[in-house]
């Protein structure tokens, strides 16, 4: 067992199939089927399921843990010690939501290539919850995004409030009511209910996104319970589904005015009052050593985007 066979097991964990894997590693299938069949006979456990897609055994997850903390030690030693000979290079790995990427991503790495052009940025795009886990699990080096309270074990930085709003066509509000669509639209802004707005059919994000956990609650809260019309975790893609009338959805309201405001798309955007707050945090590992590149990165996005920005 090294640390190769600990970087293969952890892709094919991922790839959930032999053939994605090798093609990711750039090795041939037999020589990954080896080094997972050495470890398990190393072990005495089967480790996967070799079936399709493949599956992990109980096992197999308790070895996935050890490999990706394995994986996360050696990225911090290295990190470390490229600290110590004064050598900024590397590839920082950075978790955000695909949507909150979208928006502060290509200027924050614009931004840090100009003073760091031998650092790499590779962005790990997945729902909060998701890259709570991977920053925890050293998978990523920081995250963007909400770091639940009473979490523990990171480093965590405030970086902004993210209002979300409720994106709608004018189309659709007039087809379900009529001339008084202004009037719903003024009670549910006074009011921050979304009651009024019951007959709306809604384009939802997955659970465990937090526009998505946000709109959930505030639809309970006004005794709505929506059959989604549309689910998806790209809000981008459900923004496109609103202006064509299909249904109103829930992002962001930087996105809403990046996308809402060109007045041909027909969108609108409600504001739902201070409930639709969400905090964004940039977070990291609590650990002996950080990398100095991860403190400029997130020194940099509180310069850009915080809310003195």
């Amino acid at each position: 067992m090294n640390l190769v066979t600990m970087d293969y097991f952890v892709s094919l964990a991922e790839e959930r199939s032999f053939t994605r894997a090798a093609q990711r590693l750039n090795v041939t299938q037999q020589t990954l089927s080896a080094h997972v069949a050495g470890v398990e006979r190393e072990l005495g456990v089967r480790l996967v399921n070799r079936t399709v897609p493949l599956t992990l055994t109980y096992a197999g997850e308790e070895f996935l843990r050890y490999a990706r903390r394995f994986q996360a030690e050696r990225r911090e030693l290295e990190q470390e010690f490229a600290d110590i000979a004064g050598d900024v290079q590397g590839l920082l790995a950075v978790g955000i939501a695909s949507t909150r990427g979208r928006l502060l991503m290509p200027d924050a790495i614009a931004a840090f290539g100009r003073t760091r052009p031998r650092v790499g940025i590779e962005l790990h795009e997945d729902e909060n919850d998701e890259l709570v886990e991977l920053l925890r699990e050293g998978a990523v080096d920081m995250m963007v995004g909400t770091v639940p309270a009473g979490t523990t074990g990171f480093e965590v930085l405030p970086l902004r409030t993210e209002r979300v709003v409720l994106l709608v066509s004018d189309a659709l509000l007039r087809r379900l009511y009529g001339a008084q669509a202004q009037a719903v639209v003024d009670e549910v802004e006074r009011t921050g209910s979304l009651a009024g707005l019951s007959e709306v059919p809604y384009l939802l994000l997955g659970e465990g996104d937090e526009p998505g956990d946000l709109s959930r609650a505030l639809l309970r809260a006004a005794g709505i319970r929506p059959v989604a019309r549309v689910m998806s975790k790209n809000s981008e893609t459900l923004v496109d589904l609103a202006a064509r009338g299909v249904g109103a959805c829930f992002v962001p309201e930087d996105l809403a005015q990046a996308m809402a405001g060109d007045a041909s798309t027909g969108l609108r955007a409600i504001s739902l009052g201070e409930d639709a707050l969400i905090p964004i945090h940039v977070a990291w590992r609590k650990s002996g050593h950080v990398w100095s590149v991860v403190e400029a990165f997130a020194n940099l996005l509180v310069e850009l985007f915080g809310e003195q920005a």
